[in-house]
């Protein structure tokens, strides 16, 4: 397959998931012969991290197969392009849109199938990524593919502190696994936010994360198709009891955040307090184990609800078992190398 076929099968959102797989397997394939970078899963592609003050960076193997969570690449590859039209069409092709890619990863994949629909001067793009290999993967795609024409520059430094120096139309950051656990979203997301003018677009737009009690002899989640992605409220039937919305990550939600910093700290690790809850009274709550559920509004009604990525499957939270009914905690969100949602009893 050609990019434009790949990007317009991808787009089509009438398509099939199996054509939707594989456009998204002829791109890996094609990144993959002309990078070098296979996909991969293996403990090899994880061995290559980086660890960040904030976070931890994958290694690009490992990047480069995030491109095979099939229903997170097409939510996110189709609400950037609807970004992307939206500001164009606000431009009226008076100036070209200025977007950053942070973490774009050696296959740039959430941007790259889409540059062949957009004319040379539309776009001005910076592909940013902590590691010299995903970069050097990014251009010699463009080379290759015959991109070079497009206004795109490559950045290798941190994204937690990178500075671009004015502000820009677009920002495009999944540097995320679920629960905001382990990789540096938010610290990435509260860098870049004040980088972005006030009528542009951060992507994703929102992600929240929920506690939820879930019964383990419900039924198994059902299987959602790719076409159900622009549906917020398509989800799983599994049998599950919410709790408490515990966090909200935006652009715009971060004074917020940072403002119920408590200046508390454990070891070398930033408190933000996020909310009190107690735990609901349950008949048979012995069934049922607590864990945080992860939805993901990309752009518009492009969104990834529970189970329908990687990025939003359920993580059981240890540290409220055993559960009992009327116990009452408090959430935090850890700011440190290893970010994460922990919890305090009350």
């Amino acid at each position: 397959m050609q990019l434009t076929d790949i990007s317009k099968t991808i787009l089509n959102i009438e398509g099939s998931p199996k054509e939707l797989e594989h456009a998204l397997d002829a791109f890996a394939e094609m990144c993959g012969d002309i990078s070098g970078i296979e996909p991969s899963t293996c403990y090899q592609a994880w061995s290559g991290d980086t660890l960040l003050s904030n976070g931890v960076a994958i290694d690009p193997k490992a990047a480069a197969y995030c491109v095979k969570d099939y229903q997170r690449s097409v939510a996110f590859i189709r609400g950037v392009y609807a970004a992307l039209k939206s500001l164009r069409a606000r431009a009226n092709q008076q100036t070209p849109t200025k977007l950053l890619y942070a973490g774009c990863g050696p296959f740039a994949a959430l941007l790259l199938p889409l540059l062949s629909l957009f004319d040379e001067q539309e776009l001005c793009i910076t592909l940013l990524d902590i590691h010299e290999e995903s970069l050097e993967s990014v251009r010699r795609l463009i080379e290759s593919i015959g991109l070079s024409r497009h206004k795109i520059s490559t950045v290798c430094e941190d994204a937690c502190s990178y500075q671009h120096g004015e502000l820009l139309d677009m920002i495009v950051v999944e540097t995320m696994q679920k629960a905001l656990e382990q990789e540096p979203q938010f610290a990435v997301t509260s860098n870049l936010a004040s980088q972005l003018k006030p009528s542009g677009y951060f992507i994703p737009e929102l992600i929240q994360v929920d506690l939820y009690l879930t019964n383990t002899e419900g039924r198994k989640p059902a299987t959602v198709s790719i076409r159900t992605l622009g549906d917020v409220e398509c989800g799983s039937r599994e049998h599950k009891v919410h709790v408490r919305l515990l966090m909200e990550l935006s652009a715009t939600s971060l004074g917020r955040l940072f403002g119920q910093s408590d200046n508390a700290r454990e070891g070398s690790a930033k408190r933000l307090s996020l909310t009190d809850f107690e735990i609901p009274t349950q008949p048979d709550i012995e069934l049922y184990k607590p864990a945080l559920y992860t939805r993901i509004k990309v752009f518009a009604g492009y969104c990834l609800d529970h189970y329908q990525s990687s990025l939003t499957l359920p993580s059981v939270c240890y540290e409220l078992e055993p559960l009992v009914s009327g116990d009452r905690y408090r959430a935090f969100y850890l700011i440190s190398s290893y970010p994460k949602i922990a919890f305090e009893r009350v």
